[in-house]
């Protein structure tokens, strides 16, 4: 055992006291290794790890492709409720609207800091008192796991903008907005 001590000592000792001594130990194995090794079998292994490498990418991309389509297909569908929502404040019809939210579906926000929350039956009723007007958005985030989703966006309806949030269910093929929260954008 004092002999092992002993020189796990000394190893350590030299490495920490001559840097370049340990990097000519290292440089030794190294010629070893490679100087046994035909070369033909390093640019062979090189090779076969070159095509490996560039088969799974051509794989991942695959799989990026299809996932990005699937992707691109959710999202649309997850947006088809927010685009009837403005279109509804667009034309001044509630009506539009009933079939992107769920029937218990609410609205809430705060106002001087109460918290306010009603049916969403009141969006409705504003939107087809209202006349129609310019109304657009911008999706600010979309984030989407299995059958539920979150949206943001930063939208306008004539001058007034708004930061809405809305969260979805999906109900058979159809997303359906759950709860929608919003704050002015002075």
């Amino acid at each position: 055992m004092k002999n092992i001590q002993e020189q796990k000592n000394m190893n350590s000792g030299s490495a920490n006291s001559n840097p370049d001594g340990l990097r000519q130990n290292i440089g030794k194995i190294s010629k070893k290794i490679f100087s046994s090794v035909p070369t033909v079998a390093i640019i062979s292994a090189l090779t076969v790890g070159g095509l490996l490498i560039s088969c799974q990418d051509k794989n991942n991309q695959n799989n990026k492709t299809e996932v990005m389509q699937n992707n691109q297909e959710q999202k649309e569908a997850i947006l088809k409720p927010i685009d009837l929502y403005v279109e509804a404040g667009r034309k001044g019809d509630g009506n539009i609207a009933k079939p992107a939210f769920a029937s218990t579906a609410t609205m809430s926000w705060s106002e001087a800091g109460a918290l306010k929350s009603v049916p969403i039956q009141a969006l409705f009723d504003g939107f087809s008192a209202a006349e129609p007007m310019e109304a657009n958005y911008k999706l600010t985030t979309l984030d989407a796991e299995g059958d539920v989703a979150i949206v943001r966006i930063e939208s306008q309806f004539g001058p007034n903008r708004y930061a809405d949030m809305f969260t979805l269910v999906k109900d058979g093929n159809d997303w359906k907005i759950i709860s929608k929260i919003y704050q002015t954008i002075k």
